[in-house]
C-alpha cells in the first residue's frame, strides 16, 4: 500500500492512499494504530521508522521494522538505517517503539534509544518529527511521547483507523504478528517432502543416464507454470507429490523462472501468488527457493514488505547463498525502492520472455 502524508494547518496529519481520498491522522495514536497495516502484521518488542519525503503532500518513501536491539547494537542500526533513509530521500522520520517493558505511568522505555536516533538521523539530514511509545497496538493500549511535554492517551481500535479501511478496501490482510506470516510458506510434515525430494532425485539420476537430451523443452515448461497460474484462479490448490515435483523441475530451469516473474504484473498476479505460496510451503529443499523469490517478487509489488521479507528468509534457508533472493535481500536492505526492484524484474523476465518464444 502506497501512502501519502502531509501535515495540515491544525497540527492534524493528511494521509492518501492510490484510489482513496484524503484521510486525516489527527493524533500519535492514530499513528501508531495505523502501523500494523503499513506492516501488514502486529508488531512486538519492536522499532518501527516511518520515513517520509516532500515537498508538497509528505509520502511515505520508507518503512522499516527491528526487534529492539541491544544496547551495543543501537549506534550501528541508526546509521545504517540513516543511509537508507538519505538514500530513499527521506528528510523527516516518525520513529514508534513497541514493547520493551515500560507502564503507562512512567516514562517510555528505551529513551536512549530514540535519543541515539534523533542524533544520528539528524547529522545525516533527516528530523525525527515524533516518537511514540506503546506496549502494544491495541485498542485501549496506552501511548506516550518521547521528548518534552511527553504528551499519552490510550490508542483507538487499530480496525477502525482510517489506514486500516483503505488497507481492507486494497485487498490486505493484516497478520497478528509476523509468525503468521512464516507460517504461510513454512514446510508442512517431513514425510511428504521426502517423498518429493527422493522423486527429484531420482528424475535428475534419470537423466544423467540419458544418451539424447530431455524432450521437455523451457518454452513447454513455461507452458505448465502458466496453466498452473490458470487453476490457481480458479481457488486454492492441492497439489500431489507428482505434480509439485513437475513444478519444481520447470522453476529449475531458470529461464522458466526468470519469465515467471513477469506473471506478477498481469491480470492474474493474485494467481500467481497463490501459486508461488503453495509451491513454496510443499516443495523440498533447495528447490523451494524458486518459488520462494517469486514470492516475494510478488508481495513486494503490492506493497507487503513484510512478506517479502519472510519470503527471502524461506528461500534462504531452503537455499543457503541461493543467489536471486541473496542479491534481493541486499537490494532491499541498501534502501532500493520497490520501483526500482520492479523496473529490475521487468527487464529480466522480458528477456527471459523473448528467448522463450525463440526457442518455442
Amino acid at each position: 500500500m502506497t501512502s501519502d502524508f502531509d501535515r495540515a494547518p491544525d497540527g492534524a496529519t493528511e494521509c492518501v492512499t492510490d484510489g482513496h481520498p484524503y484521510l486525516r491522522v489527527r493524533t500519535p495514536a492514530d499513528l501508531v494504530a495505523a502501523v500494523p497495516y503499513l506492516l501488514g502484521f502486529h508488531p512486538r518488542d519492536s522499532v518501527v521508522l516511518l520515513g517520509t519525503r516532500g515537498p508538497g503532500p509528505r509520502r511515505l518513501a520508507f518503512t522499516a521494522r527491528v526487534d529492539l536491539p541491544l544496547r551495543r547494537h543501537v549506534r550501528p542500526m541508526a546509521r545504517r538505517f540513516a543511509e537508507v533513509l538519505v538514500r530513499n530521500g527521506c528528510d523527516e522520520v516518525l520513529v514508534v517503539v513497541v514493547g520493551g517493558g515500560g507502564r503507562a505511568r512512567d516514562r517510555p522505555p528505551r529513551a536512549s534509544l530514540v535519543a541515539e536516533l534523533r542524533r544520528t538521523f539528524r547529522a545525516g539530514g533527516v528530523e525525527v518529527i515524533d516518537a511514540v511509545w506503546a506496549p502494544e497496538v491495541a485498542s485501549g493500549a496506552p501511548w506516550r511521547c518521547y521528548g518534552p511535554g511527553e504528551r499519552s492517551g490510550l490508542l483507538p481500535d487499530p480496525a477502525s483507523s482510517p489506514i486500516a479501511a483503505a488497507a481492507v478496501a486494497a485487498g490486505q490482510v493484516t497478520y497478528p504478528e509476523r509468525d503468521d506470516l512464516e507460517r504461510l510458506v513454512a514446510a508442512p510434515d517431513g514425510a511428504a517432502l521426502a517423498r518429493r525430494s527422493a522423486l527429484l532425485t531420482e528424475h535428475c539420476d534419470r537423466e544423467c543416464r540419458r544418451s539424447d537430451p530431455s524432450p521437455h523443452s523451457a518454452a513447454e515448461s513455461f507452458a505448465l507454470v502458466e496453466s498452473w497460474v490458470a487453476r490457481a484462479a480458479l481457488g486454492p490448490l492441492a497439489l500431489d507429490d507428482e505434480e509439485v515435483v513437475a513444478l519444481c523441475l520447470a522453476l529449475s530451469d531458470p529461464l522458466v523462472r526468470d519469465a515467471a516473474f513477469g506473471l506478477a504484473t498481469d491480470a492474474d498476479a493474485s494467481a500467481a501468488e497463490r501459486l508461488w505460496t503453495t509451491l513454496a510451503r510443499e516443495s523440498p529443499d533447495p528447490e523451494a527457493a524458486e518459488a520462494a523469490v517469486l514470492l516475494a517478487h510478488c508481495a513486494l509489488l503490492r506493497g507487503n514488505g513484510a512478506l517479502a521479507g519472510v519470503a527471502l528468509e524461506r528461500a534462504q534457508s531452503a537455499w543457503p547463498g541461493h543467489r536471486l533472493s541473496a542479491m534481493f535481500r541486499c537490494a532491499l536492505d541498501d534502501g532500493l525502492g520497490p520501483d526500482a526492484l520492479a523496473g529490475w524484474f521487468a527487464a529480466g523476465a522480458a528477456e527471459a520472455s523473448l528467448l522463450l518464444g525463440k526457442r518455442g
